[in-house]
């Protein structure tokens, strides 16, 4: 099996280990705190004064993505581009932009944060909570389009499983939309988990030899 196509099954799967995370944390410690989307600021902080640990964690959830999703769409991108090429340099290009968002975000967040709980500043943290969720919204929106020419090429190519494309096009349509519809934001999260788990085995699992040599297409 080729080495990138190995190295980014496990990425997939650190990835779905990720999302895992961000639920755990969304619903499990935060959630029960009253931080929901769209949580007023001052809850929020209040909430981050009680316990940064569960914030933090998330922060560095988020910075793992920028080496998680490149690594990725190199794999895929090696699996699929005999038959799709154009695509899959778009889509090593969508998870670049979408690594740089991931890490400015996660970095962003992770440093400013407790200078800002210490000092108990909420104007300060208003501007870093905006920053911070302009910054993952905008990761998400490139990622999201990663996904869907991932599932396009899947489907063209015959490279990835029909129904594994078809997840990967709804997860990276909701991701477009997320930032109009933030609602999307956690559905997206959800579908996230099941894509990333199954790219990861076929990756590792299937011989890269299974990927179709299509009629190269754009």
């Amino acid at each position: 099996m080729n080495n990138m196509q190995r190295v980014g099954g496990y990425a997939a799967l650190v990835s779905g280990v990720q999302f895992l995370a961000i639920l755990v944390i969304a619903f499990g410690i935060l959630g029960p705190l009253g931080v929901t989307p769209g949580a007023p600021a001052d809850v929020v902080l209040a909430a981050a004064a009680e316990s940064s640990t569960p914030f933090l964690i998330q922060s560095l959830v988020v910075a793992l993505f920028s080496i998680t999703v490149v690594l990725s769409a190199l794999a895929v991108r090696e699996r699929l581009q005999a038959g799709a090429p154009n695509r899959m340099r778009i889509a090593v290009i969508a998870a670049s932009v979408g690594s740089a968002l991931f890490l400015g975000g996660g970095i962003t967040s992770f440093g400013g944060l407790p200078t800002i709980v210490a000092a108990n500043d909420l104007a300060t943290f208003r501007v870093l909570d905006v920053v911070y969720q302009g910054l993952l919204t905008s990761a998400i929106f490139a990622t999201g389009w990663t996904l869907i020419l991932w599932g396009l090429a899947g489907l063209s190519t015959k490279g990835l499983p029909t129904a594994l494309n078809y997840i990967m096009l709804v997860g990276g349509v909701v991701a477009v939309l997320a930032f109009a519809i933030p609602i999307l934001g956690l559905l997206g999260v959800v579908i996230n988990v099941v894509w990333a788990f199954w790219l990861g085995l076929v990756l590792l699992r299937q011989p890269a030899a299974m990927a179709v040599r299509a009629k190269p297409a754009m």
